[in-house]
């Protein structure tokens, strides 16, 4: 089975849903990247049964995200940052050519700054999940 980067995101959004088995299942496949027979003698359980329990659990957690939409809705929101940040370079390259503008150009650097944290939280999620691919 090949694991997808989008079900690491969606089972840390919605991971706490599942009962508590079904996540430690999940946790231990996607997480800890065991085998599904190593699950198997971890959770006293056949390897047939993690098989079924893992493809469930996808199922579930797919339809989660089509129910309440927090990936989409995570996404838009990175997306939103992003064009805020565009404008706000847009307004500090103004700003650098008209010479009287100085205090504005100092609160669109706040503004970037800003800007540049909420996207580096977001970035540095998207790094570490692509590392556990």
């Amino acid at each position: 089975m090949a694991k997808s980067f989008e079900m690491y995101i969606l089972l840390d959004l919605y991971g706490r849903l599942l009962t508590e088995k079904q996540f430690n299942i999940m946790d231990l496949y996607y997480n800890d990247d065991l085998s599904l027979g190593e699950i198997a003698a971890e959770c006293g359980i056949s390897r047939q049964g993690v098989h079924d329990a893992v493809k469930h659990c996808e199922k579930a957690l797919a339809d989660y995200e089509e129910k309440l939409g927090l990936l989409k809705a995570q996404r838009a929101y990175v997306e939103e940052l992003r064009e805020l940040k565009e404008q706000a370079l847009d307004i500090f390259n103004e700003c650098k050519r008209i010479s009287m503008s100085r205090p504005i150009a100092e609160k669109t650097v706040v503004l970037l700054e800003n800007l540049d944290s909420k996207l580096a939280e977001y970035e540095a999620e998207e790094i570490s999940e692509e590392a556990a691919e």
